[in-house]
């Protein structure tokens, strides 16, 4: 079950990033603001946000175990 949601979340990243540098930024867009924030930045930012939380998440659900090597 863990290897299942590691290879969603793994391919959300994939998806998230390949679709906001082909789509999101391919150009400069200063509307629509939010609280006076040019939309580049504030949609940058919420990318980012999403890319570290479902790294974290890929992180807690890493479908491999570590070997005891003693």
């Amino acid at each position: 079950m863990s290897s299942k949601i590691w290879n969603i979340l793994v391919l959300t990243v994939l998806v998230l990033s390949v679709v906001s540098f082909l789509f999101l930024f391919a150009e400069n867009k200063v509307d629509p603001k939010l609280l006076n924030i040019p939309f580049a930045f504030w949609s940058g930012f919420l990318v980012t946000v999403l890319i570290v939380i479902l790294t974290f998440l890929a992180a807690r659900y890493f479908p491999h175990q570590e070997s005891d090597k003693k």
